[in-house]
């Protein structure tokens, strides 16, 4: 923020000075281009002025740039309002909601409908809750006109049903004894099958004694079978390692005095191309080669070094680059802010210089103007200007 004439002028305030002081600008310089083209007879067109009517319409295109602009503006300032507006009505319906929702549960639970001193009007099972028009056949209130007591009617009902009832129970009583006897019958009839099973049971258990003693018998003779059998595969695989032994040795013998083993290297060369090796019989590489190979992976690695440093040099010097652009920037941006409070500066010295030119105008008009005194002035003005 800049201070204007002693006050504290916000960047809306500022750019409208700004704006003022262009709009200033623009007519004096028009002002003057005009005295030049009016007092200058040579410069003097008579007809349209082409390039006037071209300014003209410059200055009604910014115009109404500006108002766009300007519209623009207000739109924005209206859409934030409006969504203020909404976040507001949203709770204040929230507010509605919850204040809703308490009214809701205290009707549940404190304003129920039996609650309500008129419930025994309104209320659905009042006939069920009523006293029954006939308790019994020796009900007082039951009288002649009240047609709920008629001959015919069968009032040994209800001993009748008992009789029914108590008799049912000595039958399920009789039922349920006869069924305990077939129960110890049944018990009686276990054990005894029990007892036999017993019985049996020992004389199974003899008779896999019996069976035990000749199945041992018998695996003492397999088992003496057995150990023959073992004793001459046991001769068998001794003659037989011995042999493998002496094979294994032959071979040996064999390898080591081979082409393949000693690593002979004229047996890798093809003889029918010196230059080609067989791929069956190849064996490695000569201490030449190995070393051809160690020498052109160290030059590998050493320019892979090389342009590892080459990279970071590079990104050294992009940071570099990046922290010139960064402090120019800076630098730019200091330049807008103090060229911002020159112009807000100049702005407040040409309001002033305006305010005392008004000033000095008002005095000119009250004092002479107006007073009616005729000078040398009234006489200088014709000729100074092209209204």
């Amino acid at each position: 923020m800049a201070t204007l004439g002693g006050t504290i002028a916000t960047s809306g305030d500022v750019q409208r000075e700004q704006a003022e002081a262009r709009v200033v600008e623009r007519r004096r310089r028009l002002e003057d281009e005009r005295k030049q083209r009016i007092f200058n007879a040579k410069q003097r067109t008579i007809g349209i002025d082409k390039q006037a009517l071209e300014r003209q319409q410059l200055e009604k295109d910014a115009a109404t740039d500006m108002e766009a602009r300007r519209d623009q503006a207000f739109a924005d300032r209206l859409l934030v309002t409006e969504q203020r507006v909404q976040l507001m009505e949203r709770d204040v319906q929230r507010a509605r909601k919850e204040a809703t929702i308490s009214v809701q549960a205290y009707r549940e639970q404190m304003q129920q409908r039996h609650m309500r001193k008129e419930w025994d009007l309104n209320d659905p099972h009042a006939l069920r809750k009523e006293q029954p028009a006939r308790v019994g056949d020796q009900d007082p209130l039951i009288g002649p006109s009240s047609l709920q007591k008629f001959s015919g009617e069968d009032l040994d009902y209800g001993n009748r049903v008992r009789k029914q009832q108590q008799q049912q129970a000595t039958w399920v009583v009789d039922q349920m004894m006869e069924r305990q006897s077939q129960i110890d019958n049944e018990r009686e009839m276990e054990r005894l099958a029990a007892e036999r099973q017993a019985e049996v049971d020992e004389r199974r258990g003899q008779m896999e004694e019996e069976e035990m003693r000749a199945r041992e018998n018998m695996n003492v003779a397999v088992r003496d079978y057995n150990r023959a059998l073992s004793d001459v595969k046991r001769d068998r695989e001794a003659s037989r390692r011995m042999q493998d032994m002496e094979d294994a040795q032959e071979e040996i013998r064999n390898q080591l005095n081979s082409d393949l083993l000693t690593e002979n290297p004229n047996a890798t060369v093809s003889s029918s191309n010196p230059n080609r090796f067989l791929k069956y019989n190849y064996k490695g590489m000569s201490p030449e080669q190995q070393a051809a190979v160690r020498n052109e992976q160290a030059r590998q690695a050493a320019e892979q070094e090389e342009r590892r440093l080459r990279e970071k040099e590079e990104e050294q010097n992009w940071d570099l680059v990046q922290e010139a652009v960064r402090r120019n920037l800076i630098a730019g941006e200091r330049e807008v802010f103090r060229r911002k409070q020159e112009l807000a500066k100049q702005t407040a010295e040409e309001q002033r210089r305006q305010a005392e030119e008004a000033r000095m105008r008002k005095e000119v008009l009250y004092k002479q103007v107006y007073a009616g005194a005729i000078d040398d002035t009234f006489f200088m003005q014709f000729g100074t200007s092209s209204r």
